[in-house]
């Protein structure tokens, strides 16, 4: 599916053609298609940071092309960057590490738009998700929602649950019926005081997606710059 922004206040969604009206500020607008049609940011599967940065540009008055259809990246600079690989929070548990982990947790269902988690939030829960697909963005202090990245089932979110302050870092909405694996934050953390091997094991990976966001929230920034440029 299609990588789909709001022109007006940068809602993100992914579906195969844009609503007619926002559902996030309601306003009959055009969407931009901000998939990476390129090798360099990974492909489809991914966001391309220049169109994000176009987007935003636009949103704040500047000359931009917003369309309902792919932008012409041969028509945009070369931006040579590395593909973000998924990153998931039991990439480096054994079988039954895993499942002493997931023993914890409960399924809970939303569905599609629904908010799982919101930004600035008290990080109660680690989530797995088991079927459908999330939706993780960023709000700036102007109200802009960047997305960072999409989770597909056997991913992880709300790695915050386990790192003080233990707050939310981004808002998370189900892109679809979603259903996730819900794990409450303080028998995980008893779990890994009780088992160093499982808790050195996970927060090495947790460092690991921390890294990851921080790079993607680095490219949006460079497809702002590069945006600015034309």
């Amino acid at each position: 599916m299609t990588h789909w922004m709001c022109a007006n206040c940068g809602y993100y969604l992914r579906a195969v053609s844009p609503p007619g009206r926002c559902p996030s500020c309601e306003h009959i607008c055009a969407f931009s298609d901000v998939t990476c049609y390129r090798p360099e940011c990974g492909g489809e599967e991914n966001i391309d940071p220049i169109l994000v940065g176009l987007t935003v540009r636009a949103r704040s008055g500047a000359r931009a092309p917003v369309t309902s259809g792919p932008v012409r990246t041969r028509e945009l600079p070369p931006l040579y960057m590395e593909a973000l690989p998924p990153s998931d929070v039991f990439a480096s548990l054994t079988e039954e590490q895993k499942r002493q982990v997931k023993s914890l947790g409960q399924i809970e269902t939303y569905e599609a738009n629904s908010i799982i988690c919101r930004q600035g939030a008290e990080a109660c829960k680690l989530y797995l998700v088991e079927e459908g697909q999330v939706a993780v963005e960023y709000e700036s202090p102007d109200g802009t929602r960047i997305p960072v990245t999409i989770v597909s089932p056997g991913g992880a979110f709300g790695w915050s649950a386990l790192v003080r302050p233990h707050e939310f870092s981004a808002t998370v909405m189900a892109v679809s019926r979603t259903s996730v694996l819900a794990i409450e934050r303080d028998p995980l953390l008893a779990l890994m005081r009780a088992d160093p091997e499982t808790g050195l094991a996970m927060v090495q990976d947790i460092a690991s997606i921390a890294a990851s966001r921080l790079r993607r929230l680095q490219l949006e920034m460079i497809g702002l710059v590069q945006a600015n440029r034309y």
